[in-house]
């Protein structure tokens, strides 16, 4: 297996999506910064000290939503093909001819993939914090070490889970039919959750309609229950309070830990799940 995953690390640092991404990156943390750099000197302006924090909350709030968004789109590509692609080059022919197992293909394209990932994840996430906290000074609240360490160990499930849903997809499909389908299906968790925070906003049938909508959306794909979660740690202070404007207008509904365990639970699934089906499919 370890064969595999440094066969899969060297492929993903020779793919063009990755220095891609990375140009993308570089450019888009520099429209951010020359953003934050504007807006938190006219924020400075403001004497109401809890709506500077609750604003400055926001901006890096938006920040975390883009993460997500990159580091999803990111891990959707680098799954669906790491299986299929292969298939379709017949790679496997010669592989499988020499003494490895398949499900030492499955995961250790899944742990090569997801090594990449989670470095980017670090990557970015520290790079929108320190953005933040280096336009933000003297107005941006204070985070302390714990909540910055559990949020980014949450925004960690996003790539995973996504991986092992790209990777279960890749075993089952080919490339571009995994592609779309994990796109379709992340967008409409994405929308779920959306319209489930709508939900709170109003009273009547609708209200568990939209509800109803986005926890369903949340047990089919997961990812907006992970967004949520890695706000709501990052944005609560030491002392229990949450400075998320979203929160302190009452509809933030922050996800639960049984949901937490669903996800684990989610991306075990997914993987054993990826490892029965490419060891039946016929090469």
């Amino acid at each position: 297996m370890n064969t595999m995953i440094r066969l899969t690390l060297l492929e993903m640092l020779k793919k063009k999506i990755l220095y891609l991404t990375l140009i993308l990156t570089a450019i888009f943390l520099t429209l951010y910064g020359v953003a934050l750099n504007f807006a938190y000197d006219s924020l400075r302006n403001e004497a109401e000290v809890l709506l500077r924090i609750a604003v400055s909350g926001q901006f890096l709030s938006m920040g975390i939503y883009a993460t997500g968004f990159i580091i999803s789109f990111l891990s959707v590509f680098a799954s669906v093909g790491a299986i299929s692609s292969e298939i379709e080059q017949g790679t496997y022919d010669a592989i499988l001819s020499k003494p490895i197992a398949r499900y030492e293909i499955v995961l250790g394209r899944f742990i090569g993939v997801l090594f990449v990932l989670l470095s980017y994840t670090t990557f970015l996430y520290s790079s929108i914090l320190g953005i933040n906290m280096l336009f933000g000074k003297g107005i941006i609240a204070n985070f302390t070490t714990i909540s910055l360490i559990k949020s980014l160990g949450v925004l960690y499930l996003l790539p995973t889970l996504l991986s092992s849903v790209g990777i279960y997809l890749s075993c089952s499909l080919s490339t571009m039919g995994a592609g779309v389908t994990l796109v379709i299906i992340y967008f409409c968790g994405m929308i779920g959750g959306i319209l489930e925070q709508i939900g709170h906003f109003i009273t009547g049938s609708a209200k568990e309609v939209l509800t109803s909508i986005g926890i369903i959306t949340s047990l089919v794909i997961p990812s907006d229950i992970i967004y949520r979660k890695t706000a709501s740690l990052l944005f609560t202070t030491g002392s229990g309070m949450n400075i998320s404007l979203q929160d302190m207008l009452g509809a933030s509904v922050q996800p639960s830990g049984i949901m937490m365990a669903y996800i684990g639970v989610y991306i075990i699934g997914m993987v054993v799940l990826a490892l029965r089906k490419f060891q039946g499919r016929d090469l």
